[in-house]
């Protein structure tokens, strides 16, 4: 009896943070990963949703741009999100990683918008193609977050500002690992095991 409950901790816990994980944020939120995985969550008051947005190598037709990039596709709404680089610096100082936001284009589903994502971490995943060799004239240059997502909330005029929403959008940039909650979790259940197998043992 006293494993189940010990069990039950540590199930609720690890839901528990879960749950967390997944709390409906509360301005629309694009993630980005270096790999290749994108999505924009939606608050409540915009349903809440959370679409996929997949990556994919594709031309960069901005300044600079290389042959072969990472791009995600955006279909905003009314009004393009403004164009322009936002360029990420390592704890040396040195560029690490871009967020790009190119011209939007007329399509007949409406407005299409790549947003491409630069990485020179020559990790061999799909952001890690170098930088482009020049840039967009409306540059923003931010701190890269070296334990987590870097966050990026522009404000009017900057690359990424979006008009459809009053309440305006933000980017999560996931440049280095997840390592935050994700550890957090498996310290969780790392330690709920050396229980169950102590408990075990004075049985």
């Amino acid at each position: 009896m006293k494993i189940s409950r010990i069990v039950l901790a540590v199930l609720f816990a690890l839901t528990a943070g879960a749950n967390t994980l997944r709390a409906v944020p509360s301005l629309p939120t694009f993630s980005f990963h270096e790999n290749g995985q994108g999505k924009l969550e939606l608050p409540a008051s915009f349903g809440g949703f959370v679409i996929p947005i997949p990556g994919a190598l594709t031309t960069d037709p901005g300044p600079g741009g290389l042959l072969s990039a990472l791009a995600f596709t955006a279909h905003p709404q009314v009004n393009p999100l403004v164009v322009g680089d936002v360029v990420l610096l390592d704890a040396s100082g040195h560029v690490s990683d871009i967020l790009r936001f190119d011209e939007a284009t007329s399509s007949p589903s409406g407005l299409t918008q790549l947003i491409f994502f630069y990485s020179n971490d020559h990790g061999g995943l799909l952001a890690d193609t170098g930088l482009p060799s020049s840039m967009f004239t409306n540059t923003v240059t931010i701190q890269e977050n070296p334990s987590g997502p870097t966050i990026y909330t522009p404000v009017a005029g900057q690359p990424g500002f979006s008009t459809d929403s009053p309440l305006g959008d933000s980017f999560r940039i996931f440049s280095t690992p997840d390592t935050g909650s994700t550890l957090l979790m498996l310290g969780a259940a790392v330690a709920a095991l050396l229980i169950l197998r102590g408990k075990l043992l004075t049985v």
